[in-house]
């Protein structure tokens, strides 16, 4: 059971004491209800000394500057966070496709991460440092990547259209249209076709 403070409409603030069970969330009481901030803080002390009394675990501070002191001080005695996640869905995908078979690590962590963050190569340097725990230099990424160009990209290529043509049952069609200047013009306006932007200046038709 912990302590936990919540906002009512009224713009009050409601003291209850919750507990989790079976993975829900259930008010095991209500100690009150205040705006005063002297008056919820006796109150959240009173909440953690019936916890205490019956038995129950160490309250949990959720006052605004409190959780904030309590998720500082968490983090801070982390050595090292690990994002499992995106690793264990999309490298199972990965693997999947076929992709694996290009024997380099870097790639699979470059595809994952332009999925999951897709930021600038710089961005993506500490990412992954903060979050996989991989020190690679931006570098190393362009080095990489002239490599990809030059050596692998072909293999990406038969690597794609085998599993595009396994999963289409063995028949792939491609479309190519451009629809940079494409618009739709008609001599009357009506519920669907009305008069609006125009790339070409046509504005006065629907």
């Amino acid at each position: 059971m912990f302590v936990r403070c919540k906002r009512n409409k009224s713009g009050s603030t409601s003291v209850q004491i919750i507990d989790k069970s079976s993975g829900r969330y259930i008010v095991h009481q209500t100690v009150g209800s205040s705006s005063d901030q002297q008056e919820i803080d006796r109150l959240i002390k009173k909440g953690k000394r019936i916890i205490e009394s019956n038995g129950g675990q160490t309250s949990i501070p959720f006052q605004r500057s409190q959780e904030l002191d309590f998720i500082d001080t968490f983090l801070n005695s982390l050595d090292a966070m690990n994002l499992v996640g995106p690793e264990l869905l999309l490298g199972h995908i990965f693997n999947d496709i076929g992709f694996n078979a290009i024997d380099e690590e870097l790639f699979k962590h470059l595809v994952i991460t332009r999925i999951v963050y897709p930021v600038s190569k710089l961005k993506t340097t500490d990412y992954l440092m903060k979050y996989k725990g991989i020190d690679v230099s931006v570098y190393s990424i362009y080095r990489y990547l002239d490599k990809l160009h030059q050596e692998q990209i072909d293999l990406v290529k038969e690597i794609s259209f085998a599993h595009t043509l396994g999963i289409l049952g063995g028949k792939l069609s491609i479309v190519f249209y451009d629809v940079t200047t494409l618009y739709f013009e008609a001599s009357d306006e009506d519920d669907l076709r009305k008069r609006g932007f125009s790339k070409d200046g046509k504005h006065q038709h629907p």
